[in-house]
Order: C-alpha cells, then structure tokens, then sequence
C-alpha cells in the first residue's frame, strides 16, 4: 500500500497517518504535489464562492421559512446554468421520467446509448441536495462521457425543499431500474457520482445489495458526502481550510432539511452500513476539504468488508474541483483523466467476465 501523499501544506493534521487508513483492499494512491493553480484557487474561492455560501447558510439557519427561501433560491441558480449549452460534438439527449428528468450524452465514435445498450455511466450530480442540475454539470458530464468513452445518464433527481434525500434515493433507483430495464447488464454500469451525489452513488449501491438487485461493476465517487452526522467534521481541522465549504453548511442542511421532526436516522449515512458484497470503488477527494472525514469513514468501511478500493487524496484540490475545474485546472484534468482511465479498466473488466461466463 501506497503512503499518504506528501503535501508541502499548511501544518495541520493532514488525513493522519497511513496506520491510521485501510491497508489491504484499500489502495492509498500517491498524487503529484498540486500545482500553482490549484494553489490559487484556494484564496479566490474563499473570498468569492464559500463567502456568498456562509452568507447563505447563516440566513437559512434562522428558521424553517428562511430556510425554506434559501433552498428554492439555491435550485434557481440551475436556469442561468443553461447558456452554458452543450460542448461542440456532443450529442445530448433528454430522458423523462415521472418525478423527475434525466439526460444522455456522448460523443463519437461512442454509439448512441439508446440503440446500442453496450455500457453506460448513471451519474448522479453533487449540490448538498438542494443545488446543481442537468445544466449546471453538462459540461462536466459531457468530459466524463468523452475521456472515459463511455455514455453517461445524468439524473436531475428531486432535492429538498420539496423533496427529502430518501426520494432523491428513489429516484436513484429508478434510474437505475431503467439501465437494466433498457438492457444494460449490470456488469457494464459504472454507478458515479460527486458530493451529495458521490453518497447517493454509495446508498444507491447499498440499497440494490439489500433488494437482491444486480450490482453496477464499479463506483466512481468524488468528495462524498457520505456522513449526515456533522460531528466528526466539525472536529476536523480541514472544517476551518475548506475553501469551498463553510463550516457550518452541511450540518444546516441536516438540521434544516434532512433531519426530520429534529431527528435523524443514522441508516441514512452511508457510512453506517456495512460495505460487504460492494463492487470495486474509486474514491478521489482533496486533502483539505471537510468531506475528506467522510472519505476516510468510507475508506474503513470497505476495508472492512474487503471491498477493493482506490483511493486518492489529490493535495489541495478544493471541494468538487476535483473534476469540475477539469476545464481551468491542470491537476482537475490529471484527476478526470485517472477516473476515466478507471472507468474504462472496469467495463473491460466486467466484459470480460461476461465472456468467460
């Protein structure tokens, strides 16, 4: 097993020692040093981004009504996202469901996913389950499908306030549902996501296992949000470096959305479940967010159950740009591009398999 990147950072307890993570299904990747600009990012984002987000979450934390304002107002920004049209060569094409939209895209030489059902990637966008959308991740959807070859179902599933995580689960489902219903095996379905979507990916997975339903060949995931219980980062020091999220953001939407008449059922938290019978896991979060707490919970669990796993802690990569400054950022497109690579080593594999058998 790899050690834990080396990082010239601030000193504060990075993710501890290598002791300290999974050391036999786990796979503890080293990752080059960020570069300047991901250096950068981190003052800019701060100042811009997580400063109109602690704004936020601070009036929402006022009561259920403002609450209730600022997750509508959040789910608006989804419409100006859509002058950022589709990328040139990529072909797009929506999916209607009952509760909820969906869409395809992919570019040549990939065939079109809804006549030739060979692989596919069920996406599932990041957003702390009251922002992001079809709109706002196209352009990031779209580069996934591209670098990975693959097409890739994004699913616009239902976000609070007018709808609870265990919906947004429900829908999850369905999507899925849909992939085999298509004709799709399960062993060519790569089942990603980033945020509150890379947990939806893992309680996605968890509930098909308890359902006896096939299972994906392989999770890809970033910067899950994969705990609703926010004890353990808001003792972690990177609860003060996140350059993206404010301190007290997740655990407003817990208390404000999530939690229900002020309670909150742990078997909502993938990280209270047991990972047995999981496929392969590709994890990749940055070594100064908050959800890197969540990460490393995960990381133990399937350890635990011998789940096998790939983990990436990328130095100083801010929340979610991880991937979604793949366009800006030098170390967003080394990232990408090792999810891709991955993607395509587990659908060969799950091909494979399919012939031996």
């Amino acid at each position: 097993m790899a050690t834990l990147p080396q990082t010239s950072e601030p000193a504060f307890p990075v993710p501890g020692p290598a002791s300290s993570v999974p050391a036999s299904s786990v796979i503890v990747e080293t990752v080059r040093p960020a570069r300047i600009g991901t250096r950068l990012a981190h003052p800019v984002l701060r100042t811009t981004l997580q400063s109109f987000l602690r704004a936020g979450a601070w009036v929402a934390d006022l009561g259920p009504l403002p609450a209730e304002l600022i997750f509508r107002a959040t789910r608006l920004s989804e419409k100006p996202a859509r002058v950022l049209g589709t990328p040139r060569g990529v072909r797009r094409e929506p999916v209607r469901f009952e509760h909820f939209d969906a869409e395809w895209l992919w570019s040549a030489p990939v065939p079109d996913p809804r006549v030739d059902r060979e692989a596919a990637i069920l996406y599932f966008h990041g957003g702390a389950f009251i922002a992001g959308g079809l709109n706002s991740y196209r352009r990031h959807t779209a580069r996934l499908a591209a670098w990975s070859e693959l097409p890739v179902l994004t699913v616009d599933y239902r976000q609070l306030p007018d709808a609870h995580p265990n919906d947004s689960l429900d829908d999850a489902l369905t999507a899925y549902r849909h992939l085999l219903a298509e004709g799709f095996a399960p062993g060519q379905i790569i089942v990603a996501g980033d945020s509150a979507g890379g947990g939806l990916a893992l309680r996605l997975a968890l509930t098909l296992r308890e359902l006896g339903l096939p299972l994906p060949v392989a999770l890809s995931v970033t910067s899950p949000w994969a705990d609703f219980d926010s004890t353990a980062r808001l003792a972690h020091p990177n609860a003060r470096y996140d350059a993206v999220l404010p301190a007290a953001g997740p655990d407003m939407v817990v208390r404000r959305g999530i939690a229900v008449d002020g309670e909150l059922d742990p078997s909502w938290s993938v990280v209270n479940h047991d990972f047995a019978g999981l496929p392969p896991i590709l994890l990749q979060v940055g070594s100064r967010e908050m959800l890197l707490t969540d990460a490393l919970a995960v990381a133990k669990r399937a350890e635990a159950a011998g789940v096998p796993m790939r983990l990436q802690i990328r130095p100083s990569a801010p929340h979610t740009l991880i991937h979604l400054g793949a366009g800006l950022l030098a170390d967003g497109r080394d990232a990408a591009r090792d999810a891709a690579d991955f993607h395509r080593a587990m659908i060969e594999t799950g091909r494979s398999d399919r012939t031996a058998a």
